[in-house]
């Protein structure tokens, strides 16, 4: 199912950060938003699913409005949103972290990363950043959702672990995920990108298919800056 936002607007201490942003993650796609520091990247994900308030505008996930839904209820519909960090518990075991998911969460969590089998004893404070966020990506697949937020998943990883997980979130895509990815590698993201929106002070300066983009670093970069492609 599509996840739609239209005319979307969000405020933070009263200040507007993100001001009417109208995009579409269509299921089975990789839609990828790019946009430098300070953009309003972070608060527009975090406004999806519902950790900060809308101010106006409208949140749909195949066809029902969320907007003023509660962000449990949103998650039950089948939203899912993996934001900065590595949110794992530290003092739960890779596997406990798991099965408060769901009872036959481990064996799913394996088949997308079968790294972590040596790894399911060990508390999660205790793995490396790689492993953290394949256990957080892996306990969001285990839901099963609809639509995915993920916020910056290759913060502070070294390459080739974001090489690794970068092929995994094509692969859910293909399976009929919509995927909505902030990514700070632009041209990895757009590498596997069926879809690209630049955000850049708060407005979408950018929305369409990534060829232009991946074509010539100094269309991103007039984008970045707000002067679009």
């Amino acid at each position: 199912m599509n996840l739609v936002l239209d005319g979307v607007s969000v405020a933070r201490g009263g200040q507007p950060v993100v001001r009417d942003v109208t995009l579409t993650a269509a299921a089975g796609q990789v839609t990828v938003l790019l946009g430098p520091n300070g953009a309003g990247k972070t608060t527009l994900l975090e406004a999806v699913s519902g950790v900060v308030p809308v101010r106006a505008g409208r949140i749909t996930l195949g066809g029902d409005d969320l907007t003023a839904w509660p962000r449990t209820r949103r998650a039950r519909r089948g939203l899912a949103h993996v934001e900065q960090g590595r949110t794992v518990f530290a003092a739960l075991t890779t596997r406990e972290n798991l099965e408060l998911v769901a009872v036959d969460a481990v064996g799913r969590a394996l088949a997308v990363f079968p790294e972590l089998e040596a790894r399911l004893g060990v508390r999660a404070g205790q793995l490396s950043g790689g492993e953290q966020q394949m256990l957080v990506l892996a306990r969001a697949l285990v839901a099963s959702p609809a639509a995915l937020l993920l916020d910056e998943m290759s913060l502070g990883l070294a390459p080739g672990v974001v090489r690794r997980l970068l092929p995994v979130i094509r692969t859910l895509a293909g399976d009929g995920m919509a995927v909505l990815l902030v990514e700070q590698f632009a041209h990895a993201a757009l590498a596997l990108a069926d879809a690209a929106y630049v955000l850049a002070r708060g407005a979408i300066t950018y929305g369409g298919a990534p060829g232009p983009l991946r074509a010539s670093d100094d269309a991103l970069r007039r984008a970045y800056l707000g002067d679009g492609p």
